[in-house]
């Protein structure tokens, strides 16, 4: 300062980018502008390392997607057969994700998903 006098402060800090993820366990397709779509938040995904399978209650694989942006909550899935794009029954559904964080982890989930109607 004017007087001469120094000083100097230091403050160290670190950047983490940690992964989350919420994925909602229901959604309603049903066009009344309300959860319309399956879609969920996450941070610190690995983009290219994205897979989300869902499966019926026998096991046959009604959605898939490795584009994490396609569930985004801008667009979403919106409950219809990955193939044929017919409307999925009201029901319970299984899906699989999965992903790496920037770290390199690896992560699998299994879970239910309801779709009402």
């Amino acid at each position: 300062d004017k007087n001469g006098c120094r000083d100097t402060t230091q403050k160290f800090f670190t950047i983490t980018d940690e992964y989350w993820v919420y994925i909602p366990n229901s959604f309603s397709p049903d066009n009344d502008g309300i959860n319309d779509r399956f879609c969920f938040s996450h941070n610190g995904i690995r983009a290219k390392t994205f897979r989300i399978n869902v499966f019926d209650r026998f096991s046959s694989l009604v959605f898939t997607s490795n584009n994490i942006h396609e569930l985004s909550c801008n667009s979403g899935w919106d409950g219809t057969h990955y193939k044929t794009k017919s409307e999925l029954p009201a029901g319970t559904y299984v899906y699989q994700i999965y992903f790496q964080d920037h770290e390199g982890w690896k992560h699998q989930e299994t879970s239910k998903l309801l779709i009402i109607r």
